[in-house]
């Protein structure tokens, strides 16, 4: 029996596409690529270029279906498979031992048609390169949907076992290819079964802590102060807030003494009003130093995810600790950071804090009116003054 002729089906696998334009749209003109084995690329993903790396043999596909098209590439894809064809014609048989010794010579060259001009209905992603734009069009190798598919099924099929502790892998139904598939090319059904997979869980705490890390926290203070021993402590800042509103102004209104020329900011005062200044004052500092803590120990939590910080030509900024970017204002640094306190920062948080404070009403006892703290620059700066001496 004479050997069938087998340059119809050397034509096809000569011609067969790892990716092909149709499987965008079926009804542009057709045209494809085929990847060689110089193009393997050694990387940790799974692609065609780097299954090609691990000496797999992708399966390519036809351009498009012309008459004969889809029944000539049978044995193409069943040489390229490497399919059991003991069941098939003699013929068959034949035409596929015949073909199945040129798959390598073939594919050891790359090949592309009808990429001359790219169809308008192709999908385009304009991505930027020195200063200009370079059009895009990805395409997905249906070869490797194909090897993909035959991995998840012969998993799926092994934790059918009762014992098994994994899942099935799951996967769904993508319409591709039209109202007929094989229009398009025989792998097409390949790509109609995509892996799917739960959405990832949000994570607040990382979430969180990356805002702190590049842009840090505002504190605040509330209105209502919580005073351990407010029997004993009330009274007194409630003296010592009647002398910020009655007597700071007179003092720096003194034209006789002129105390501000003699660097005397304060009026006279007595143990009392000291003792409340301070308990007043102390209480603010530790309840914004605490929210401050909460910042600290959100970053240590996830410390081993935040960005590394670089310094480079357009980074100049020196980092003072690795759990925050130096963009992040320097006092709020120094009241994450302890360590970053010095004279400089208590000076700043001083002021910073101070000006928070005037021009505030505070409860301090539900049953009494609030204390009222007042909005001028000479308050401010007797209050800045004083939260020197308490911020450590």
């Amino acid at each position: 029996m004479p050997e069938p002729n087998n340059d119809v089906y050397k034509n096809a696998l000569q011609e067969s596409v790892h990716f092909s334009v149709k499987t965008i749209n079926s009804n542009i003109e057709k045209g494809g690529l085929r990847l060689s084995k110089k193009q393997a690329l050694d990387l940790p993903y799974l692609s065609a270029r780097t299954l090609l790396n691990e000496d797999f043999l992708i399966p390519t596909d036809y351009q498009a279906n012309a008459g004969k098209t889809a029944s000539i590439f049978k044995v193409v894809k069943a040489a390229i498979l490497g399919d059991d064809v003991s069941a098939e014609e003699t013929e068959f048989q034949q035409q596929v031992a015949q073909l199945k010794p040129l798959i390598k010579p073939i594919f050891d060259e790359s090949y592309q048609a009808g990429t001359d001009y790219i169809d308008i209905r192709m999908r385009q992603l304009l991505i930027p390169k020195h200063g200009e734009y370079v059009s895009i069009s990805p395409l997905t190798a249906a070869g490797v949907n194909y090897l993909i598919n035959q991995e998840v099924d012969q998993i799926n099929e092994a934790r059918k076992e009762k014992d098994s502790v994994l899942n099935r892998i799951q996967t769904a139904v993508f319409g591709i290819g039209g109202a007929n598939p094989q229009n398009v090319g025989s792998l097409v059904r390949s790509m109609q079964r995509p892996i799917t997979l739960d959405s990832p869980q949000t994570d607040d705490d990382i979430r969180a802590a990356f805002k702190i890390f590049h842009t840090g926290f505002e504190y605040y203070i509330p209105n209502k102060i919580l005073l351990k021993n407010s029997k004993k402590d009330v009274p007194d800042i409630i003296l010592w807030a009647k002398m910020l509103e009655e007597k700071l102004l007179t003092t720096a209104q003194n034209e006789h003494q002129k105390w501000h020329d003699l660097d005397v900011f304060s009026p006279e005062t007595n143990l009392k009003v000291r003792r409340g200044e301070k308990t007043f004052l102390k209480n603010i500092f530790n309840i914004v130093k605490y929210q401050a803590s909460q910042q600290l120990e959100l970053l240590k939590k996830v410390q081993d995810k935040l960005p590394i910080y670089t310094k480079s030509e357009e980074q100049q900024q020196e980092a003072l600790s690795p759990l925050l970017h130096p963009q992040v204002s320097f006092i709020i640094q120094g009241l994450i950071i302890s360590e970053l306190r010095d004279d400089v920062w208590r000076i700043q948080f001083a002021d910073d804090l101070a000006d928070k404070i005037i021009g505030q009403s505070f409860i301090l006892d539900p049953t009494l009116p609030a204390i009222k703290i007042p909005l001028d620059d000479n308050a401010k700066g007797y209050i800045a003054r004083r939260l020197r001496e308490i911020i450590r």
